[in-house]
């Protein structure tokens, strides 16, 4: 094979034995790879009857047939097993050298099943692969953990992915960090920890094999240099992530102390990027093969939190446990995303407990006495900090909060409830979508929860106009697409859903395709030539959007097959249910009567049933007949 591996690695933890398996070619041309493959082999192997935390759960690391190569950004890999936050299909993604190393070891795909009697780490050194004792690591937190882990190996460039004191007692938000990149969303560190998994290590020093070695080498060259040159990425390279915590303040899309506001938070100006960039960063620090570098080592030198250093953080920090929780205290964030990178806890469901818990105590509905004591007033970094490592040991009422907001608003009672955001289980907290309908249903319709990554509808930003509304027009079949409040949004979104998947077929960084729509130094065209001259593999846009349609019908399958149908296809909490409570579009909501007819249009574009369903018709059409089998055994159709 050529762009992939070829190989897989099955570890049964349970039986203590490894095994280097062939790929099925069969599955690289139906699902190309990373989430795509791992997303079939998890619908596979696990169902109804398999709880998220047992020893049946299936852990998978997976890469891409680009990684490891010289194209740009090919650095990502995806986590995937039955999600213990949602009970749905959990996907997350990290970045960093962790992919890269797993495909020079020769491998696509590491499969982890059953559950090691003592704490184990796996280690691949390329084409050997065995468990160590990690005793020794148990309670120790990521950073220590992977400094001990290459030490022992005496390697520091041996790639590490692991699980801190949070997955260790499998707190449902738990993740998993390799060197400060975390693959953070669905709890997939928690499904780690209840293997007695608490790392996975990777020595990957071979080469990979390529179609067109000489073609593809020029032409990643050639988009390296285009990009390194190019401004369009400029608000990475030298602002870093708090350029859109400021940037959607600023059209009013930022959720504002638990949607109590969109945009107008009175802190903002501390989060202006040049600003943050000049007091904080010291350097970039990219991920495998990246000429952009919106990584950044950073360091607080002065005040409460002076000697803080790291050399990642997101705007999935700044914005949960920033404007969400109204703190505009920057040094405390970076505080708190080492935080949450050590102890290993997914920050943005951390930053919206945060919220609920401090509207529910500003409301008079909870006090610091169910909180042990923990005054969680708006911006109080202190007590945000106690908090996590509360939840991450499962102390107190942290051992509450440490099964997520959803299901621990349930023991605060139905007040509490109603202040809970989210979709399928899965909070979303950093942006206010009730102004934008298409991004809503898009949050709503997502198939892991309310997943920012494959909601936004970018036809619909005004603010941020990527399509002119002739070109719209010429897509959608309408411009009333292009407008923030129409309802008119299923088919683009199902287009952005699509396209919102490719990158993680190929495990490359989403950032190089701007929003979603390619950028003139990289399109999506780049991306099929480089897919073609890794793999020989001819295939356009058609053909892949065919592969991302198939593997968004196949999680809406293993969804609807654990229970999920119509009802949970609707936003919860204050974004479904109350106006925009500020700014240009204040009274904005959605109209409930506007959003079913919305949901109807969606499902038929789709070719599912009126309770969201995919038909038969339609897993025949992507050759999905074994998974309509599927649906039709489990008593699926008759719901």
């Amino acid at each position: 094979m050529f762009g992939w591996a070829g190989y897989v690695l099955q570890a049964d933890l349970s039986g203590s034995t490894i095994q280097r398996k062939p790929l099925d070619e069969h599955l690289c041309r139906q699902y190309i790879g990373g989430r795509g493959i791992s997303s079939r082999l998890v619908f596979e192997e696990t169902g109804p009857e398999v709880d998220p935390l047992g020893p049946e759960n299936v852990l998978i690391f997976s890469c891409g047939p680009l990684s490891g190569t010289s194209a740009p950004c090919p650095a990502r890999f995806n986590v995937t097993a039955k999600s213990p936050l949602t009970g749905i299909m959990g996907n997350s993604n990290g970045g960093g050298y962790f992919g890269p190393a797993m495909k020079r070891a020769g491998l696509d795909h590491i499969i982890i099943t059953g559950k090691a009697e003592k704490p184990v780490y796996l280690f691949v050194d390329n084409e050997k692969a065995e468990l160590k004792p990690a005793d020794h690591l148990w309670g120790k937190n990521i950073r220590e953990a992977e400094t001990a882990i290459k030490a022992e190996l005496g390697d520091r460039k041996v790639r590490v992915a692991a699980i801190g004191q949070a997955g260790e007692n499998l707190v449902r938000i738990a993740n998993i960090i390799h060197e400060e990149r975390a693959a953070a969303r669905t709890g997939m560190g928690a499904v780690m920890g209840s293997k007695n998994l608490k790392a996975v290590a990777i020595r990957g020093s071979g080469p990979v094999s390529l179609f067109d070695p000489d073609g593809f080498n020029r032409r990643a060259r050639d988009l390296q240099r285009r990009i390194g040159r190019s401004n369009a990425y400029d608000h990475f390279r030298h602002k870093g992530a708090s350029t859109g915590t400021f940037s959607t303040d600023k059209v009013g899309f930022l959720a504002v102390r638990n949607f109590q506001q969109a945009g107008g938070f009175e802190g903002i100006e501390n989060f202006e990027p040049t600003k943050v960039a000049k007091e904080f960063y010291l350097s970039n620090k990219p991920c495998f093969k990246c000429p952009i570098g919106c990584g950044k080592r950073f360091e607080v030198k002065q005040g409460p939190y002076a000697g803080e250093w790291g050399n990642k953080i997101e705007e999935g920090a700044f914005t949960p446990v920033g404007p969400v929780c109204g703190n505009d205290n920057i040094a405390s964030i970076f505080k708190l995303n080492n935080l949450s990178n050590q102890l290993g806890i997914d920050l943005i469901e951390f930053g919206g407990a945060m919220a609920v818990l401090m509207e529910l105590n500003e409301k008079g509905i909870i006090s610091a006495k169910d909180l042990d004591g923990i005054q969680l007033t708006w911006g109080n970094h202190a007590a945000m900090i106690t908090m996590m490592q509360r939840i991450a040991f499962r102390q107190g009422v942290g051992g509450v909060l440490s099964d997520g907001i959803v299901r621990a608003a349930q023991s605060f009672g139905p007040e509490a409830e109603k202040l809970v955001s989210h979709s399928k289980g899965m909070l979303m907290v950093g942006v206010d979508s009730r102004i934008y309908k298409g991004t809503s249903l898009g949050f709503a319709t997502s198939t892991r929860g309310a997943c920012h990554l494959t909601a936004l509808v970018p036809v619909e930003f005004p603010a941020f106009p990527v399509v002119k509304p002739e070109e719209a027009e010429a897509l959608f079949g309408t411009r009333e697409v292009t407008e923030p409040t129409s309802y008119k949004k299923a088919r683009p979104l199902i287009y952005y859903q699509h396209k919102a998947y490719i990158p993680d077929l190929f495990q490359i960084c989403k950032f190089i395709l701007g929003l979603g729509t390619g950028t003139k130094d990289f399109s999506y065209n780049d991306l099929y030539d480089l897919f073609r001259l890794a793999t020989g593999v001819q295939a356009d846009e058609k053909q892949i959007l065919t592969v991302t349609e198939r593997i968004f019908n196949l999680e809406r399958a293993y969804a609807c097959r654990e229970g999920l149908s119509r009802k949970d296809d609707h936003l919860i909490g204050k974004w479904a249910d109350q106006p925009v409570p500020n700014g240009p579009h204040k009274g904005e909501r959605i109209d409930p009567d506007k959003w079913e007819e919305m949901l109807d249009e969606y499902y038929q574009l789709r070719g599912w049933n009126k309770n969201g369903i995919p038909n038969r018709d339609k897993l025949y059409e992507l050759e999905l007949d074994d998974v309509a089998e599927a649906l039709e055994k489990s008593g699926t159709y008759k719901n």
